[in-house]
């Protein structure tokens, strides 16, 4: 008992207290990339000089999904698309709703920030609503997505959320640049046309992830049900979507792992659909 403690207290005495300051850059880096944008933002840099230098390094900029969805597991994943409200708390807005007239503001905020990613490339993970100009200025939604597209070709995971006039060729400029795209996220835009998807379909081969609401045609079911070979998340609330084809989805829609279909006012026979359904889909959300 007695040697056990001395030899605590020698190791005790060889590691000293070190101060924050002086913890390791690669730890500093491996708990900053999970902080909030704005703490990463304005906060960091601000502490001392061994922060601000982590605070640079390219991984605490790979993601800038907002703060409540950035975690280390699949979770964050899957909150990115499972989220069912659009027009609520889904994605919270890390710089506290102060956007500018200015549509040259959010584009140029938007660029340090993947300056900091090691000028985009490692840029996984994109939320850019919080860059767009605020409802009294011009807008600014095509320039954000050409800059995504030229400067992110590893972007994985892409939310379009809260964005309504970009126009369908900087939407597919970023389809077409950025193949490598997993999730994508449409709720609370126009963007989930069937133009959009059949291109995301022969371009985005890894694509496992889909959110869209509002006006569902056949055209785009027809997409849903025979495209995208991995698809595995399928949040369609809020959307016009009916019986026959929420039947056509089931039905041909193999490998599918979570179904959202909540505030889906149309739908009537649904119970039965989903009752055959559960024996090949893990996870349907209804009401």
């Amino acid at each position: 008992m007695e040697a056990s403690a001395k030899r605590r207290r020698t190791m005790e005495e060889l590691q000293p207290w070190r101060p924050w300051d002086a913890t390791p850059n690669a730890a500093l880096v491996n708990i900053f990339c999970r902080l909030p944008i704005k703490a990463r933002f304005q906060i960091l840099p601000l502490v001392c000089k061994s922060w601000a230098d982590a605070s640079r390094h390219s991984r605490c900029w790979a993601s800038m999904i907002a703060d409540s969805h950035y975690t280390s597991s699949s979770a964050f994943d899957d909150a990115f698309i499972k989220e069912s409200y659009p027009y609520c708390s889904s994605f919270a807005d890390p710089f506290d709703w102060h956007r500018n007239v200015d549509p040259c503001f959010g584009v140029h905020k938007l660029q340090a920030l993947i300056d900091r990613a090691g000028g985009g490339t490692e840029v996984t993970s994109l939320y850019f609503f919080p860059f767009l100009t605020s409802t009294s200025g011009p807008p600014n939604d095509d320039a954000l997505l050409r800059l995504i597209a030229q400067s992110c070709p590893n972007l994985r995971h892409l939310s379009f959320h809260g964005s309504y006039v970009a126009t369908e060729g900087a939407v597919l400029e970023v389809i077409y640049r950025c193949r490598k795209l997993e999730l994508i996220d449409f709720a609370g835009s126009p963007y989930f046309t069937p133009k959009v998807l059949k291109e995301v379909s022969a371009c985005c081969p890894n694509l496992r992830g889909i959110r869209g609401h509002g006006i569902l045609d056949p055209s785009i079911v027809s997409i849903l049900s025979a495209g995208f070979p991995n698809l595995r998340i399928l949040n369609l609330s809020h959307s016009t979507i009916v019986d026959k084809d929420l039947l056509d989805i089931v039905t041909k829609r193999t490998g599918l792992q979570y179904l959202d279909i909540t505030n889906c006012p149309r739908l009537r026979m649904y119970m039965y659909i989903i009752k055959g359904a559960l024996s090949q889909i893990a996870e349907i959300i209804y009401d």
